[in-house]
């Protein structure tokens, strides 16, 4: 019985080869010999990130995540230097049917493919992609925030966020690392640091900021809604009816059924905002301040996005913003009370430090977090990984 179900699996697995032809967003197995030169020996990579034909199909449809844009300038990086590609989604179960072994020279990414790509070319140089902190520290954060709500709620949650795509001893596969996020929290010996990129509303006029209150604040992003501390925020904003709260997320309404939190009139759910409507500019003109009580972030593109409309970022340690006190507010802790008096004291500001303060993020962020910055930094660090491997 179970090789009649493998058989099953296989079948349908290759029959899926076939239905990504008719349907562009069906995610394929992997995408082979990008940039191959038949008259050259050139060296082999597997990119284990996201399913190729999905994300272009999404690059050209929406601009919802910066790891579009920034998966698609790692290729153009690799072709830059001659290597020949392969692509695969990183926890595409369909990419070990074609997943070679002994092949490749590197390998590049995350998730289950990179493990398995790991396993079956044990002489590849591996290098890690970390969009997230490494395992431990996410796993112990989150945990930390789940008992915090059980201590509240008497509800039992499930991790939500810690797990997808890294898992225990992801780092020890890695040669070397390249992080989004903080560098002191990994163990490994050879770890460099990439920012990302932020998306950027072209219609956005930093000028007109006369309409932005002390009182109203944004949160943009809320998939993990306790690993991100949305649920603190929430009870933190019931207590007081005179500030604003603006959620920008899908399936918000889901998320607090599942959990038994009520929205109260105070707090918003916008749904999903794309950052180049009307409605996000409607949003980042009146909130002059953008909230991230997560327990554990790489980097928030999030945030850098809505720093680049000039938005003070109030956020945690270990979100990967701890380089950037110049430019952040931090809570100093993820209980109520510290939630709470630290947004009392956002609300005290005077309009001129913020109208000050913003136009100083904004043209930071403008000059840090823009596309060609990640391409040019993420162009170094490959070429000095790859000329770690040169010298072993």
């Amino acid at each position: 019985m179970k090789a009649v179900n493998e058989w099953i699996k296989t079948i349908c697995r290759k029959m899926n080869i076939q239905f990504r032809k008719i349907d562009p967003r069906r995610s394929e197995n992997i995408v082979l010999g990008i940039n191959q030169d038949c008259l050259k020996d050139q060296p082999k990579i597997l990119v284990s990130y996201m399913d190729y034909d999905r994300t272009a199909y999404s690059l050209r449809h929406a601009r919802v995540h910066t790891n579009l844009q920034e998966m698609f300038q790692m290729i153009r990086i690799l072709i830059d230097m001659d290597f020949c590609i392969d692509v695969c989604g990183c926890n595409n179960p369909d990419a070990a049917l074609e997943m070679p072994s002994d092949y490749y020279d590197y390998i590049l990414g995350f998730g289950d493919m990179f493990r398995l790509a790991r396993k079956r070319n044990p002489k590849a140089f591996a290098v890690i992609y970390m969009t997230e902190n490494p395992y431990a520290v996410s796993y112990a954060n989150e945990q930390e925030r789940i008992d915090y709500f059980y201590e509240r709620t008497h509800k039992k949650i499930p991790l939500s966020r810690t797990g997808n795509f890294y898992i225990k001893g992801d780092e020890d596969l890695a040669d070397a690392v390249i992080c989004l996020g903080e560098k002191k929290y990994f163990r490994n010996t050879s770890v460099f640091r990439v920012y990302p990129s932020a998306f950027k509303n072209v219609k956005y006029d930093n000028s007109a900021q006369d309409r932005r209150r002390n009182t109203n604040f944004l949160v943009f992003g809320t998939k993990g809604f306790v690993h991100k501390g949305n649920d603190l925020l929430i009870e933190v904003f019931e207590r007081h009816p005179e500030w604003n709260l603006y959620l920008c997320g899908s399936e918000i309404a889901q998320e607090c059924k599942k959990m038994g939190l009520t929205l109260p009139q105070n707090v918003f759910d916008c749904g999903f905002v794309n950052v180049d409507s009307d409605q996000y500019l409607d949003l980042v003109r009146i909130c002059p301040f953008v909230l991230l009580p997560s327990c554990s972030e790489g980097m928030s593109t999030a945030l850098l996005t809505c720093m680049r409309h000039g938005l003070i970022p109030v956020t945690m340690r270990g979100t990967g913003m701890d380089e950037l006190e110049a430019y952040c507010e931090y809570f100093e802790g993820y209980r109520i009370s510290q939630i709470e008096g630290k947004i009392c004291e956002l609300v005290s500001m005077s309009p001129r430090f913020l109208s000050e303060r913003s136009d100083q993020i904004y043209e930071y962020a403008n000059r840090k977090f823009v596309l060609e910055e990640y391409t040019e930094s993420l162009k170094k660090v490959l070429e000095a990984v790859m000329g770690v491997k040169k010298e072993h």
